[in-house]
């Protein structure tokens, strides 16, 4: 029976490390490769001109900056055992402002792209001219950052390392810290998320009825010209769709955790139950990443329109390398012909 207890204990003891190293670099490597597909659609010249890309291209780059100081940071820390933000009082300070900072950044730009699509199909005509201001968007982009940095740049000042633990100052800042966080980096993300995700899918009902015409007694629907750009702009609703019902179930389990934590910080717990908590606390902290990974995958298999996009795009690079090994190759007779001549 001792030896049982002793296996599981052992067993416990060791998920949290083996859940960082396996499964956090597994979302590590599919988060990178989402980014970048992610960073080379929303960029490419169709879509400039399109609001709503340069909120999404900015949400992978925000992304990107998550995956590679944020989760690496806590896959060498808490998988590894290399203890960087306890070791090292810069690095504790930039991860700890970086956490909070770079999630909600990247969930703040991932729903103005959501309000674009929102304005673009309202029947007011004044909301759907809000809805693709190109100058505008590029202006958000710069202005959430630096909004949020002063909102949260608290924590590059206030946070320490003592007694071999990074966290922030003890007393009244330690709870604003926590609440805050609890506020606006989970509760209000999973409302906000589900709100605009209800109107999204109102309004599009609604537009969608509106194609709906009679024709001799008949109700026939009216399809507006196929394009790649124009389907990716159809499909877009139903991607960020899907993207706001991950966000939602991935933001929730977050806020009630966080929750949980900062009112039984002070409670007693038994090393089991305080086993089990560290094992559900890394399994949901990691589950909080597949929401800034999943996009570009989500889009791909959602959007006609974007698989057609990445196909033209890898047709695009392979061209390019054949067309440059060709020149590689007509050059080659001229260069020996030149050294036969010297």
């Amino acid at each position: 029976m001792n030896t049982t207890v002793n296996s599981i204990s052992s067993s416990l003891l060791i998920a949290p490390y083996q859940l960082n190293i396996f499964f956090g670099s597994f979302l590590w490597v599919m988060g990178n490769l989402g980014c970048i597909g992610n960073m080379l659609v929303f960029r490419s010249r169709t879509f400039r001109k399109r609001a709503y890309a340069i909120y999404l291209f900015s949400t992978a780059v925000a992304d990107c900056h998550y995956f590679n100081f944020v989760l690496l940071t806590r896959i060498l820390q808490n998988g590894f055992r290399i203890p960087l933000m306890n070791d090292y009082l810069v690095i504790c300070k930039l991860r700890q402002f970086s956490t909070f900072w770079g999630n909600i950044v990247s969930f703040t730009l991932f729903s103005f792209a959501i309000t674009n699509r929102l304005l673009s199909v309202q029947r007011s005509i004044t909301y759907r001219q809000w809805s693709n201001r190109v100058s505008l968007s590029y202006k958000m982009v710069i202005l959430i950052p630096l909004f949020w940095l002063l909102l949260i740049g608290h924590r590059l000042i206030l946070y320490r390392v003592k007694n071999g633990v990074c966290g922030p100052l003890e007393g009244f800042y330690d709870y604003y810290d926590n609440y805050f966080q609890v506020i606006f980096s989970s509760l209000s993300s999973t409302v906000v998320t589900a709100i605009l995700t209800f109107l999204l899918i109102k309004s599009v009902r609604s537009v969608a009825s509106q194609r709906i015409v009679p024709v001799n007694g008949k109700p026939i629907k009216i399809k507006p010209k196929s394009s790649m750009i124009n389907q990716m702009d159809a499909q877009l609703t139903k991607m960020l769709v899907i993207e706001s019902i991950i966000a939602v179930i991935t933001y929730l389990p977050y806020a009630i955790q966080l929750t949980y934590s900062n009112i039984t910080q002070t409670s007693y717990k038994t090393p089991l139950q305080i086993a089990w908590e560290n094992v559900f606390i890394e399994l949901i902290h990691l589950l909080n990443y597949v929401f800034f990974g999943t996009s570009f995958y989500v889009s791909f298999i959602s959007n006609v329109g974007f698989r057609r996009k990445i196909k033209q795009l890898l047709k695009i690079n392979k061209h390019t390398q054949s067309t440059n090994r060709t020149v590689t190759l007509l050059r080659r007779p001229f260069t020996i012909q030149l050294q036969s001549q010297h």
